[in-house]
This record gives C-alpha cells, structure tokens and sequence, in this order.
C-alpha cells in the first residue's frame, strides 16, 4: 500500500465544498488519482516515496507552445503506478487549460478495468 496515496478511509470535497464520507471504491480511486496529481513529485514527506506524485507544477518551466505535451507526459508518469497495479488501464485523455494568471486546469479521463471510464478535474496554480 502507498500510505502516502492510499488511505485506508478518507473523505473528499463534494461540489458545495464540504467534506463527504467515500461511500465507493471508485470514490476512493478518484481522490487517490486526484492526489497522485496535486502532490508535487519529489516533495513528499515520507521517505522511500520521494516519486509520488506529479511533476505539474513545473509547467510554468515549459514553453507555452509544449505545455499540452508535457501535461501528458506529467499525468502518465504520476498515474503509472495504478496502471501497474491494475488500478486503471490507460490515460485516455488529457486536456490542459489556462489562463494568464498562472492558473490551469486539466481535464483527465482514464480507463477503468471493463472499459468504463473516469473523468477527473484538477484546478490549481503553476508552482516555481
């Protein structure tokens, strides 16, 4: 188990921003994705997991004109680990948006063992 990603029960933020209890394992998939892809990808605090995570926030470091690529490239590599563990099958998708401020937003769908897929949605800001 990744106890960096995996918690064995949680809780995530429904649409009106309160706390909602998981009540499914594709719940608890879903925030684990959205975590894999907010934590910032050699910062984590727990030693022996320093590659959890995404390299995202150093989008700002890539040209403009790349910055779709290597948000797909950042997205496989941080959700590697659950195509290996059977988690998901694939990346299906990824779509980068973003503004001038410095914000983006990304757009995900990944493919769900049986072919089902999962659409994911991460907000947040270029880092330094």
């Amino acid at each position: 188990m990744d106890p960096v990603i995996n918690y064995p029960a949680g809780y995530t933020l429904d649409d009106s921003g309160n706390l909602k209890k998981w009540h499914t394992q594709k719940e608890r998939l879903r925030q684990r994705l959205i975590n894999r892809l907010i934590m910032r990808r050699g910062v984590a605090a727990i030693p022996g997991y320093e590659e959890a995570g995404s390299r995202l926030y150093t989008l700002s470091r890539v040209k403009r004109s790349g910055r779709a690529d290597a948000a797909k490239q950042y997205t496989e590599e941080a959700l590697q680990p659950e195509v290996e563990a059977g988690e998901i099958i694939r990346v299906a998708t990824v779509i980068l948006t973003e503004n001038e401020e410095g914000k983006y937003s990304l757009a995900v769908s990944v493919e769900l063992p049986g072919g089902e897929m999962l659409d994911l949605e991460v907000n947040d800001t270029y880092g330094n």
